[in-house]
């Protein structure tokens, strides 16, 4: 089995915005599939604002469930999570540092002009519910100061996913 983990670190800065009811915020964050890490790295977090983030995770994952492609274009800095169909009940998820490289796998590695563009397989269904776990983590520690947060995009996302989850055999 492979293991895939998703951590947030939601640190001393971010539980003082959620205090003042800002929850979109700049939280570290960790995917890891097997050995590769794919965000960070087992020292260090990658920073990214943490629910849009989570709501392109929870959208990666409602793709992949459904054997679709889906890119999360970070829209900085030229840098693209990609959610690819790998056969077998199976996701690649690759981290691109060029639009290239997100759109043509053939292109990331060696002929790719920036820094290594990790990518890892993983099982679609395992993949998925690491990620609605992490999106739950982060509905219930915002809900400790607003219990209504993330009611608007996370939470129906949320809900979707566990019923696309629900609905496929283990």
């Amino acid at each position: 089995m492979t293991h895939i983990s998703l951590e947030f670190d939601f640190d001393e800065r971010a539980h003082e915005a959620f205090e003042q009811g800002k929850f979109n915020v700049p939280v570290g964050a960790r995917l890891q599939i097997g050995e590769t890490f794919i965000l960070g790295d087992s020292g260090a977090y990658t920073r990214d604002y943490v629910e849009h983030y989570i709501i392109q995770l929870l959208e990666g994952a409602k793709a992949a469930l459904n054997s679709k492609r889906y890119i999360h274009d970070y829209y900085i800095d030229a840098m693209y999570l990609v959610f690819e169909p790998a056969g077998d009940g199976r996701t690649n998820l690759a981290f691109c540092y060029s639009e290239e490289a997100a759109e043509n796998p053939d292109y990331r590695g060696e002929q790719s002009p920036k820094l290594p563009e990790p990518e890892a397989v993983a099982p679609t269904r395992e993949l998925a519910a690491v990620i609605a776990d992490a999106a739950k983590t982060y509905l219930d520690t915002i809900r400790e100061y607003d219990p209504d947060a993330g009611s608007e995009y996370v939470e129906p996302l949320l809900d979707d996913l566990h019923e696309e989850l629900d609905g496929i055999e283990s």
